[in-house]
């Protein structure tokens, strides 16, 4: 009954979209964002917008949209914004990862890469012999890949180590 509201890759041949609306259509889609929540279990994506919007504290709330299972696409209005929600992370949901990554707005969200979860790790103890940026980005790098290594970090904790 309803097949014929489907469209063949025929019936697309005639869709045209001229130099200009392409100019702005790119222009409108600038600041994007893709985000994946890693997890299995279910959960509402109005409470994921509603969480991140609290905690991302933009100046301006992004528009969020479901683009697949666990799959978001955000769009901020400034790049400040922008700039905070990609590479501002860990961000976490509930306890989940939520991975994100800059977005086109061309490719297929199925197929974006997300790079992993960039966590903040001490190490502790180290005695002074060694406190030495080699040792410590060895030491990092036995946990994962290394973004930075601070040998002298502010101190949030109390305590010996480094970041």
């Amino acid at each position: 009954m309803l097949s014929h509201l489907e469209l063949n890759d025929d019936e697309l041949d005639d869709v045209a979209v001229g130099v200009e609306a392409a100019k702005e259509y790119q222009k409108a889609a600038r600041w994007l964002a893709i985000g994946k929540v890693q997890t299995s279990q279910s959960f509402s994506a109005e409470a994921l917008f509603e969480k991140m919007k609290s905690i991302w504290n933009l100046a301006k709330d992004p528009i969020c949209r479901e683009a697949g299972e666990n799959l978001f696409i955000f769009q901020m209005h400034c790049l400040a914004d922008w700039k905070k929600v990609v590479h501002q992370d860990p961000w976490t949901f509930r306890g989940w990862g939520l991975l994100v990554e800059d977005y086109d707005g061309l490719g297929d969200p199925e197929e974006v890469v997300f790079n992993g979860l960039h966590v903040w790790t001490q190490i502790h103890g180290i005695p002074e012999l060694y406190r030495k940026i080699v040792v410590v980005d060895d030491l990092a790098r036995r946990i994962g890949s290394v973004k930075e290594v601070q040998m002298t970090p502010k101190l949030f904790f109390e305590g010996n180590y480094v970041v």
